[in-house]
């Protein structure tokens, strides 16, 4: 993958036209490999600047372009050894050099190039280490479990109030539940097959909502909106407790990974778009909008745990916190939410809220690249 770090954001945000800057001088070959990296880059030219990196060792390697700060602009991720691939950034008047990466070894770093010219660059950014992140995602994590602790008392009332054959009570108790789990999203690629077979939907199954191997929350809100007794979907409530019991267990001895945590940043969002706010997981409560709201919570948890890494990197991060807050509003502002039907026309309420969770994903979109861990000292 190639990626011009950080040139997104700005682009984004001073330029909403998508103009781009005139095209830069052909790119000279530098060498990236451990004995010679950087050879063959003297010398650049301030604005648009292309850097032709050529593996020429026997291992996969990566290739950055950094500052004498350290700062990163730009980066080639992975290359196979014996590729060649075009690193594009923009860079103002300063000294920069390569740092290659070669099988995830210890980085070296090429000479110093000096660029010179009055144009401006992209806005370089510190890079994160695994260490960097380490205890933002062990706090994460310690959120998580407090959330599951909830979650599980949570189950057991549904479980009690599927067992009294009360439906009001029975999906009450399930909405509570349903909420808290969609808080959690920053969690699911950590879950695995039990968060699939807590909150998982029909689609994989071969026979859709009518397969006996479907469980979980959305298998009983199946059933609670679907004419099916409360009675009937007790031992389905049972099977929701003793997984979140499985689940709380696992977390004992696993760790999040750190690029799955930074990744989710981003995720949640497009998920909300693409998933809650069509309709796709609705099985008969039409809860979007209250699985939308507890998204954009997870989502707030992840930027709070994540702040001390982001607040240096990610300007942007105060317009991020106003389309939040502008997204709860006009969700909240919906009375007459439906989800629009295959080949309709979606409403004025419907496309103003995916408006807002649109340009939130967009917003978000830049903060998994900044944090990324990455080995580059």
């Amino acid at each position: 993958m190639t990626v011009a770090l950080i040139a997104l954001p700005g682009c984004q945000a001073d330029d909403p036209t998508g103009s781009t800057t005139s095209a830069a001088p052909a790119a000279a070959e530098a060498q990236v490999s451990r004995s010679h990296c950087g050879t063959g880059w003297t010398h650049a030219s301030s604005g648009p600047v292309q850097v032709r990196v050529h593996n020429t060792d026997v291992n996969a390697a990566e290739a950055y372009l950094a500052d004498s700060s350290g700062r990163l602009y730009g980066e080639i991720d992975p290359l196979a050894p014996g590729a060649t691939a075009v690193l594009r950034t923009e860079l103002s008047a300063g000294s920069y050099h390569l740092v290659c990466s070669v099988n995830d070894g210890t980085p070296v770093k090429g000479p110093k190039v000096s660029v010179t010219g009055d144009a401006s660059g992209v806005r370089g950014v510190r890079p994160v280490t695994s260490a960097d992140l380490a205890p933002h995602v062990i706090a994460y994590q310690g959120w998580v479990k407090g959330r599951l602790k909830l979650l599980r008392g949570q189950a057991k009332s549904l479980s009690a109030a599927l067992r009294s054959g009360d439906r009001g009570t029975a999906r009450a108790a399930w909405k509570t539940a349903n909420r808290t789990w969609n808080t959690m999203g920053g969690a699911y690629g950590a879950f695995g097959d039990r968060g699939a077979a807590i909150a998982g939907d029909a689609h994989p199954f071969a026979k859709g909502v009518h397969d006996p191997h479907w469980t979980g929350l959305l298998r009983i809100e199946y059933g609670l909106w679907h004419g099916q007794s409360p009675v009937s979907l007790a031992t389905l409530g049972d099977r929701l407790q003793k997984d979140l019991g499985s689940l709380d267990k696992d977390l004992e001895s696993t760790q999040f990974e750190p690029l799955d945590v930074v990744n989710r940043t981003h995720e949640i969002t497009e998920d909300t778009l693409q998933q809650t706010l069509t309709g796709r997981s609705d099985y008969g409560a039409h809860v979007e909008l209250s699985d939308a709201l507890a998204q954009l919570d997870g989502t707030c948890e992840l930027l709070k745990v994540l702040h001390p890494l982001l607040s240096t990197r990610y300007p942007q991060l105060p317009t991020v916190n106003s389309w939040i807050a502008k997204a709860r509003k006009d969700i909240r502002a919906q009375h007459d939410w439906r989800v629009t039907p295959p080949g309709g026309t979606a409403d004025a309420g419907h496309r103003l809220v995916d408006a807002d969770i649109a340009q939130l994903a967009e917003l978000l979109t830049p903060i998994p690249t900044m944090l990324e861990p990455r080995v580059t000292r």
